[in-house]
Order: C-alpha cells, then sequence, then structure tokens
C-alpha cells in the first residue's frame, strides 16, 4: 500500500476532488469523484507519507498555474485525508500522470 494524501469533499460521503475533468463523475455537481485512482492525490516520488508541508506546495503549485485555480475554494471545500493505495491505483495514477 502506499501512502498518500486525497481532497475529501465536505458534506459528501466518500467523494474526493477529482484529479481533473477526465477523472470527475458527472453526476456530482462538482465533479467529485468515489473512485480514489480518479481522486486529485499527493504522492510523493520516493512514495513516503506526505506531509503538511507536501499539501502546502500542492496548494502553491495549483496558485502558480496558468488557468484560473481557486485555492481557497479547494480549502474551504475539501479537507486532505490520509489514504492509501494499492499497487494497482497507483499505477494508474502514474500512467494518467506520466510519472
Amino acid at each position: 500500500m502506499v501512502k498518500a494524501i486525497a481532497f475529501k469533499a465536505k458534506g459528501k460521503d466518500g467523494r474526493y476532488l477529482c484529479d481533473g475533468i477526465d477523472c470527475g463523475d458527472w453526476a456530482d455537481e462538482n465533479l467529485d469523484t468515489k473512485v480514489l485512482s480518479d481522486a486529485l492525490l499527493v504522492i510523493r516520488k520516493d512514495l513516503a507519507e506526505p506531509g503538511e508541508k507536501d499539501i502546502e506546495d500542492c496548494y502553491k503549485f495549483f496558485a502558480s498555474l496558468p488557468l484560473s485555480n481557486d485555492v481557497q475554494f479547494i480549502k474551504d471545500n475539501y479537507d486532505p485525508v490520509p489514504v492509501e493505495l494499492t499497487q494497482e491505483e497507483l499505477k494508474i495514477v502514474r500512467k494518467r500522470n506520466e510519472w
């Protein structure tokens, strides 16, 4: 199992911020997904457990992207939570993100 951080939607059972519109659940108004491998995840390249600094670095990265990225919306509507990925889920995420 690989430790990661997902962004759990506040007030929604088992839904996470998706990793882009191609990963979103169109049945949800914010495209929040129930599929962990489709969630936006913080995973360290060395696969060590991510911490607070990794989460803050993620927020800074979002803010630096050229498209409109409302970091405050994410902070207001999602809680960073620890999750564990299977090797298969990690493989899906790596393929999608090309790493």
